[in-house]
């Protein structure tokens, strides 16, 4: 029996959780929303886990809106990804391509829960709906978190976690459209 030439990992539906987040934007003032979670002093982005028969698009606006109490959308963004486009006219290698005006995640974080256990975590990118009334989050969220905004150069100081300031520097380069083609 053949196994594969390249490294690989499989996981059942047992052993992997999927969530989605966004990086979320106010546009109007080139801020960019985050989580203090009071107990621990920890500065993330919202995220939560997908249920099942809900896209992830789906998961990413849901979850926004119920841990940041602000109705938002999903921004078309301009960026490089190795997905193949809408309608594939031929056969196209697997590499990256740069599309305009495209909804798909910019990252993939994947983390080891346990030796066979891991989180998937897809992050797309959003905007505020600055134009519509912001959501009461309910008292017991906000005992646990505040809801914060920080411009684009002192978000990267206040995120706690290096891999969320990497991935938090490439949303505002796509999003300020200096991604590179």
């Amino acid at each position: 029996m053949a196994t594969s030439h390249l490294p690989s990992e499989q996981y059942t539906s047992e052993e992997f959780v999927e969530s989605v987040g966004a990086v979320l934007f106010r546009m109007s003032t080139h801020e960019i929303c985050i989580l203090h979670l009071l107990k621990k002093d920890e500065y993330i982005l919202a995220k939560g886990r997908r249920n099942c028969g809900e896209t992830r698009q789906d998961t990413a606006v849901r979850e926004l809106t119920e841990e940041c109490g602000f109705p938002c959308r999903l921004l078309q963004v301009n960026m490089s990804t190795r997905a193949p486009p809408a309608i594939e006219d031929e056969q196209l290698g697997d590499e990256a391509r740069f599309y305009s005006g495209i909804c798909e995640p910019f990252t993939l974080q994947i983390r080891r829960l346990g030796e066979h256990n891991v989180k998937l975590i897809w992050w797309y990118i959003a905007a505020v709906n600055e134009d519509e009334p912001s959501h009461d989050r309910e008292q017991l969220e906000k005992d646990k978190y505040a809801v914060e905004f920080y411009s684009f150069a002192d978000v990267l100081g206040k995120l706690t976690f290096q891999m969320d300031r990497d991935m938090v520097k490439k949303a505002i380069e796509i999003v300020t459209n200096k991604s590179r083609k």
